[in-house]
């Protein structure tokens, strides 16, 4: 993982914070940009890629194979400046009852 760096795919709003802490942002001006943006990144160059829920709901639906699965890039749904529409929250849910069996919320 050495000499990988974190990515992150939304609104301007959103990527702002991250690009100040040395995160490499790119901006969707609208979550229908985000699967050109993810066809142009050279995803070896990456750890872990954030995607606000708007654009990852888009790359989902229009990108075959989204998100990657197994190494790397992680790619993580992070809610937008603008709320949360529950996206990440349901696969983070996902991944716990894969890894442990069970809903813990329930």
């Amino acid at each position: 993982m050495a000499g990988r760096k974190v990515a992150m795919i939304g609104g301007r709003t959103s990527t702002l914070g991250f690009k100040a802490m040395g995160v490499e942002a790119f901006v969707a001006p609208l979550p229908e940009d985000g699967p050109r943006i993810w066809n142009q990144l050279d995803l070896d160059r990456y750890a872990v890629i954030m995607v606000t829920e708007p654009v990852f709901e888009v790359l989902e639906r229009e990108v075959p194979g989204f998100p990657p699965h197994g190494g790397l890039p992680v790619v993580l749904a992070i809610p937008a400046v603008t709320g949360s529409r529950e996206t990440a929250a349901a696969r983070m849910r996902e991944r716990v009852v894969k890894a442990v069996g069970a809903d813990l919320e329930r």
